[in-house]
């Protein structure tokens, strides 16, 4: 969510672990869940993200959007993607993540900046998910490792006849809190780019061909500078990047600093994709130096959206094809008031 002076009641909790490295290096097969190819032709990823439960909140009118989104797009796999509570207790996480947990769907979770701020300790989400309380959750944190925040892991899309087979990879980041020295959202920090580099190398060498890496997208709640720089060639019609899909009504929600993630992943060839949240009243698709930066579509009307025009609530989902390992997109729209879905899709993928 963009809007900080506002919701930071509970500012010292993005410090308490964003900031925190452990000392113990794993291996980076120590990180990667393994997932079965359950589509025939394609695999769906729905992004769900910026739900805002909180414990004051009347679920059941938000659960019936979601409902609809997840009925329409038929994914088989759902990532949060950040900011899911806000001011919620434990009552309320448990009750969010068990209805995700009744569709029968696998999914996965990541960090958003609103997250910690519960009525409940700084790790009680990490150590629940983590606990395989959930039947159909996917998730892995390693508390003492060196790699800085949470929920850095990684899933191996396999083919389900050839466990060794690995098709495609999902890649789940910590974007952390607020940086409190630059008084802005916090960054990806050098280490996380050594360990996304250490695990593209490792699955290069161990499930291709050595020289070929294994493509793969990726999630985190905060982009990183390049979603606004993509925006802002979009808008002078420069170096070929283009808009697909959707729009971008903020820019706020980036960080300044760049720590050079987006050059480390033109650099190693892998990640196709790069999908945040943050922004609600973005939902764009922008291919910039071929690769796609997305913003997810705003899941439920909580926080803000008060602008018709922006009042959007559902979810992007993008499709890999088994065989050329392309991708597709869509976004889908919930009405509150009528019940009904709005699907779009790019005129044209180039």
């Amino acid at each position: 969510m963009k809007i900080k002076n506002t919701l930071i009641a509970l500012p010292f909790l993005g410090l308490l672990l964003t900031g925190c490295v452990g000392k113990k290096t794993y291996e980076p097969n120590e990180y990667m869940i393994p997932v079965p190819w359950s589509g025939t032709e394609k695999f769906k990823i729905l992004q769900l993200n910026d739900i805002h439960l909180s414990q004051s909140d009347v679920h059941e009118e938000h659960f019936k959007v979601i409902d609809r989104t997840v009925n329409e797009a038929k994914p088989n796999l759902i990532v949060l993607n950040g900011d899911i509570f806000t001011f919620a207790d434990k009552h309320t996480v448990n009750k969010v993540f068990e209805h995700i947990d009744s569709y029968g769907i696998l999914w996965t979770f990541t960090f958003g900046n609103h997250d910690d701020q519960g009525y409940y300790s700084d790790v009680y989400l990490q150590r629940l998910l983590a606990s395989k309380k959930y039947t159909h959750s996917l998730f892995k944190n390693l508390e003492d490792d060196d790699v800085s925040g949470r929920s850095n892991f990684v899933l191996n899309i396999q083919d389900k006849d050839d466990n060794h087979k690995v098709i495609y990879q999902v890649f789940l980041l910590d974007s952390h809190n607020y940086n409190f020295d630059t008084n802005d959202y916090d960054y990806l920090k050098q280490d996380q780019i050594n360990w996304y580099e250490r695990i593209v190398k490792y699955s290069t060498a161990n499930f291709s061909d050595g020289v070929h890496p294994i493509k793969s997208s990726m999630y985190m709640h905060i982009g990183f500078p390049e979603f606004i720089e993509s925006w802002d060639e979009v808008k002078e019609n420069e170096n070929g990047t283009e808009l697909l899909m959707g729009d971008m009504q903020e820019w706020g929600g980036s960080p300044e600093k760049d720590p050079g993630f987006f050059k480390k992943i033109k650099e190693l060839g892998s990640t196709q994709s790069v999908s945040a949240a943050h922004d609600h009243s973005n939902d764009s698709v922008i291919k910039y130096r071929d690769v796609f930066l997305c913003y997810g579509v705003h899941s439920t009307d909580r926080i803000y959206n008060d602008n018709a025009r922006l009042k959007i609530a559902g979810g992007q989902v993008i499709a890999i094809d088994k065989v050329t390992k392309e991708l597709s997109f869509t976004n889908y729209y919930g009405n509150y008031e009528d019940g009904t879905i709005k699907t779009v899709v790019p005129k044209e993928v180039a």
